[in-house]
């Protein structure tokens, strides 16, 4: 008896026998309809020529294998007009030509390669019992067609993705109302974003980026509509400004460094490295903006300690780095261009681990201990150390010898960070050394107020408080007068980004969400295949 259930109920099959073979069910069918249509001419036909096999793959049972050996019919076409005169058994539903499995089937598939990839999907398919090939999928990608979205609902955000960083990149459009990838195009051209937009007059608000090319493409395909700049991007951008005053002004942070750490000032000071420690700024020498501030403090401090006496592993200690690096320092007429390893905070646990209770275990054990109170060393390295301590070789404190307090340094993308940040969010030594610098430098002060203002502007909605904004900031010595000259290039994007709620946030989610599917599909997602994958998987 062979179950009819198990049978597609859209098609006239009539079921056979069934039997079970290596794991494979099998059904002989047969087709139990009166005719078949010509595919060329569309007329009836009754009259039979031959027969012929078809084995057709669908859906698991049980987790097993289903095949169908259908025994499908040919037909005569006798319509005298028409050039076929023999046809094959066409169907309505589930069986098409030339496919060698069920719609449904095909379906199920769709499904895993929109979700999983090529690789990863035919790795799946074979555990649900439907084992195709990575090709296989991706051909089945190719054959899904996409809904094209005619009309929209008028508030769209636009942001650029990657094909290769740096190199190539595209545009992603999305409905900010359903939250639906619209379209994606090829690049990233004003006339490319111009003609998209003609094809959609209903567009009546435009948030994107302040990428050049996006503001001509929107003024020229949608005039009609206004232009929102992003919020997140413009903060970015006044954070890289203020990164950037605060790196020309390399002799300022070096004297308040000075004065924050000065050993009168700071003799209670209990300084956290971790959480304060950051880039410093010689004495006397210009300053690239792509330097590490902070190593060219320490080579010129290792130099000065050097000069006074001062031992290598004394400095080492003094400075907190490796006594490597203070010998390469010493050597070195100029600061080097590569610096040494960073070494293990292994002393800090040497009174812990010389205890006697914790001779009886294992090395192991003791490694995960240290780990979880914030050892930063490696397994070997810790063995080694440890091995050293037990046998008394570990090398011991110089008791006689004074430590000065650590240097405490901040580096520019920290201050720059800190002066976006409320007081009762920082630490002590942020909010000392902020207060330090105001006090010694009003134009600092002034820019840390120009950033908590701009950043209100987005939370107070108020119109023209913007161009207010940028007046101060153009008649200050602050530092920001070219970041506010920028802002009057696209002064209209912007003010609508202060006075309106519209966001590129869900933009940005989706630029994300397009890379994780570009990962699944690496090597194989041309343009196209990558537009139905990120079309079809929208919302």
């Amino acid at each position: 008896m062979v179950p009819l259930y198990n049978l597609p109920t859209n098609v006239q099959l009539k079921a056979h026998t069934m039997s079970f073979n290596n794991g494979h069910l099998y059904y002989n069918v047969s087709a139990s309809q009166r005719g078949s249509k010509c595919p060329l001419c569309g007329k009836t036909s009754f009259r039979v020529h031959s027969k012929y096999e078809r084995m057709l793959a669908d859906l698991p049972v049980s987790g097993h294998q289903t095949r169908f050996n259908l025994i499908a019919r040919r037909y005569f076409c006798d319509n005298s007009k028409c050039r076929r005169k023999i046809f094959t058994e066409q169907f309505q539903f589930e069986i098409k030509p030339y496919r060698r499995r069920l719609l449904r089937s095909n379906k199920l598939l769709g499904h895993l390669a929109l979700e999983l990839g090529g690789n990863t999907g035919s790795r799946i398919s074979r555990h649900v019992g439907i084992p195709v090939s990575p090709s296989t999928l991706l051909r089945i990608i190719k054959q899904i067609e996409i809904q094209t979205v005619s009309v929209t609902s008028g508030i769209i955000g636009i942001d650029d993705w990657a094909f290769k960083k740096g190199n190539k990149y595209g545009t992603v459009v999305i409905d900010l109302e359903t939250r639906k990838v619209i379209d994606l195009l090829p690049n990233r051209e004003a006339d490319t974003l111009s003609n998209w937009l003609k094809d959609h007059p209903e567009i009546k608000v435009i948030s994107r980026d302040r990428a050049g090319p996006y503001a001509l493409g929107a003024r020229n395909g949608a005039p009609q509509a206004i232009q929102v700049a992003d919020r997140f991007h413009l903060l970015m951008n006044l954070g890289e400004a203020t990164k950037k005053v605060f790196q020309s002004k390399g002799k300022e942070l070096k004297e308040a460094f000075k004065i924050f750490n000065d050993p009168l000032r700071s003799e209670s000071r209990s300084i956290d490295m971790e959480k304060t420690s950051d880039y410093f700024l010689p004495e006397n020498k210009p300053v690239p903006t792509t330097t590490n501030i902070k190593r060219l403090y320490l080579f010129d401090k290792v130099k000065e300690l050097h000069q006074k006496g001062r031992s290598i592993k004394s400095i080492s200690k003094i400075l907190k780095i490796h006594r490597q690096t203070v010998k390469k320092y010493i050597k070195a007429e100029e600061y080097p261009k590569y610096e040494g390893k960073r070494t293990s905070n292994f002393d800090m646990f040497r009174d812990y681990l010389s205890q006697e209770n914790n001779r009886i275990k294992t090395r192991r054990e003791l490694y995960q201990i240290v780990i979880q109170f914030g050892f930063n060393g490696k397994y070997s390295s810790f063995t080694e150390n440890l091995n050293k301590l037990w046998e008394g070789t570990f090398p011991t404190k110089n008791k006689a010898i004074a430590v000065p307090k650590p240097i405490v340094t901040w580096s520019t993308s920290k201050l720059s960070m800190m002066l976006y940040m409320n007081a009762d969010r920082m630490n002590s030594y942020d909010n000392e050394f902020l207060n330090l610098l105001f006090e010694n430098y009003p134009e600092i002060k002034h820019m840390a107020q120009l950033v908590k203002s701009f950043k209100d502007l987005f939370k107070n909605k108020e119109d023209g408080k913007l161009k207010i904004w940028i007046d101060d900031a153009m008649n200050s010595k602050s530092g920001l007068k070219n970041f506010a000259a920028n802002l009057l290039k696209d002064f209209q994007a912007i003010n609508n980004a202060v006075v309106t709620t519209y966001s590129n946030g869900q933009v940005e989610g989706q630029v994300n969400r397009i890379k994780n599917i570009k990962r699944k599909m690496y090597g194989r997602a041309g343009f196209q295949m990558l537009r139905k994958m990120v079309l079809l998987k929208s919302g």
